[in-house]
């Protein structure tokens, strides 16, 4: 889940690969176009939070609040949610949670046209996300308390703290984590315990403000997913930059443990973007069926039976109003937000990793 706003985005902006020079300002909307300088897609809005596909159609959550789905085969758009709270693949679902009246919403499969949607109703707003639960229904994370399926309705564990928003995983057994992206202001890993609703800071001490692992005042959590191969453990992605410097790793945690999986690279000459060679910003990190690839400005990096390649982005092309590229490892890549400057200078844009799910 992509709890960024535009706003965010745009003040993040040196975090997004792809750059590329802006256009003139078009007399009439459509999909995709420059609205005033900034790309704006009249269904998704101003940005692409996140993003799922299969081999027939590819979903998009917009900064509108919707969920516009596309046909693989031609690109025709059909918007199949609104109001639009959190997205989470699971198994052969793609869940959607999506507001309703008061504190109720609404959870459906977006995979089976055929799911009735189901009604969620919570003591307390707001509602943060759904989490995997191995059952045919998932759960529910609010800011004070999370709610797991029964064959009587939700069992309610209320929290010791409030939560804010953020990406949310289960461990697949008693606890969540929730990972938080405040850029430049840091994040940092929370884990909740669904039997006691206590909740605790997942970090590794170091020296002087930033150091050690998963700081929460300088590392936001741009990816978290169950690690396939070791139940119980994620992997956790992090990356940053600011003011001129950067940084990027990969963190395996299982339970208090935490391991580095991988830190980004120092290019032999730093990019426009750097004021000195620093390590490779991570903007992005989702997993592929044998592996797991994370975005970065202009290039990727992807991780196979343990060792990480650093590859180029492919060129991006229109389709449907979209920038997109051809798939590669089971990922697509579309750019989700634009930009940095004016249309004399060169901008940035946010390109998405979209998984292609089984």
């Amino acid at each position: 889940m992509r709890f960024l706003t535009f706003s965010l985005l745009m003040m993040l902006g040196a975090v997004a690969p792809a750059v590329a020079q802006t256009e003139r300002t078009p007399d009439v909307e459509t999909p995709g176009s420059w609205q005033g300088g900034h790309w704006r897609d009249p269904e998704l809005g101003r940005a692409i939070f996140e993003g799922y596909a299969d081999h027939a159609f590819l979903w998009l959550r917009g900064e509108s609040g919707k969920v516009v789905r596309f046909d693989r085969t031609d690109g025709t758009r059909t918007v199949v949610a609104e109001s639009v709270l959190d997205l989470m693949p699971d198994g052969t679902r793609l869940w959607v949670l999506t507001s309703g009246a008061g504190h109720e919403a609404g959870i459906r499969d977006l995979r089976n046209e055929q799911s009735e949607p189901g009604r969620f109703y919570a003591r307390e707003t707001p509602m943060i996300s759904l989490f995997a639960t191995g059952q045919d229904r998932p759960g529910v994370l609010t800011g004070a308390a999370a709610y797991r399926p029964t064959e009587r309705g939700w069992d309610r564990r209320e929290l010791a703290a409030t939560l804010a928003a953020g990406e949310v995983v289960s461990d697949g057994q008693t606890s969540l984590y929730l990972g938080l992206n405040r850029g430049e202001f840091g994040g940092g890993l929370r884990r909740v315990d669904l039997d006691t609703g206590t909740i605790s800071i997942v970090s590794a001490q170091g020296d002087g403000l930033c150091g050690g692992a998963l700081s929460p005042a300088c590392q936001p959590v741009v990816g978290l997913f169950p690690a396939p191969d070791r139940a119980g453990c994620v992997f956790v992605g992090t990356g940053l930059s600011h003011l001129g410097s950067s940084m990027g790793h990969v963190y395996r945690v299982c339970g208090d443990g935490i391991s580095s999986e991988f830190n980004t690279p120092t290019p032999t000459l730093p990019d426009r973007w750097m004021l000195m060679p620093s390590p490779w910003p991570l903007d992005d990190l989702v997993p592929i069926r044998d592996g797991w690839v994370a975005t970065s400005r202009g290039r990727f990096f992807r991780s196979r039976d343990g060792r990480v390649e650093e590859l180029a982005l492919k060129p991006f092309h229109d389709w449907s109003g979209l920038r997109i590229s051809e798939e590669q490892d089971g990922v697509l890549f579309v750019v989700g937000s634009c930009c940095w400057g004016v249309a004399d200078n060169p901008t940035l844009f946010r390109a998405l990793p979209i998984p292609v799910l089984d």
